[in-house]
């Protein structure tokens, strides 16, 4: 059995996002974006977390993601095509591309993180590292 620390901590919807972050992170920096990468939840959380900084162009949405550009950039057109995010052209700038969550993945997501919160308020105190 592999064992830690015991943690006890209050878990909601908002603080499971943030871990969720941290957590891409801190496996992208030990692990190595290189080897293992999510490119397409790393912009959906993104897109997710960045409510009030919506919309969000083609190009910049790329930058958070561990893929190349041209590869996040068929990624964000894969999740288009299956609904997931709305993308259309900028009436300001008809060059770029603006990438918007559609309501029912932000809806998915936010039952996502719910389902994860239930996860780990439910786990028996020996899955939590205790004794």
């Amino acid at each position: 059995m592999i064992e830690g620390p015991r943690i006890t901590a209050s878990v909601n919807r908002c603080s499971m996002i943030g871990l969720a972050g941290k957590a891409e992170r801190l496996r992208a920096n030990e692990l190595g974006r290189e080897l293992f990468s999510i490119p397409a939840f790393e912009m959906l959380l993104d897109l997710y977390t960045s409510t009030g900084l919506q919309p969000r162009s083609l190009t910049s949405l790329t930058t958070a993601s561990s893929a190349s550009e041209r590869n996040s950039q068929r990624i964000v057109h894969r999740m288009a095509e299956r609904g997931l995010v709305s993308l259309r052209r900028d009436p300001s700038d008809g060059r770029r591309i603006i990438v918007e969550l559609e309501q029912a993945t932000r809806e998915l997501l936010d039952r996502f993180f719910d389902q994860l919160v239930e996860l780990i308020a439910n786990l028996p105190s020996h899955e939590q590292g205790g004794s």
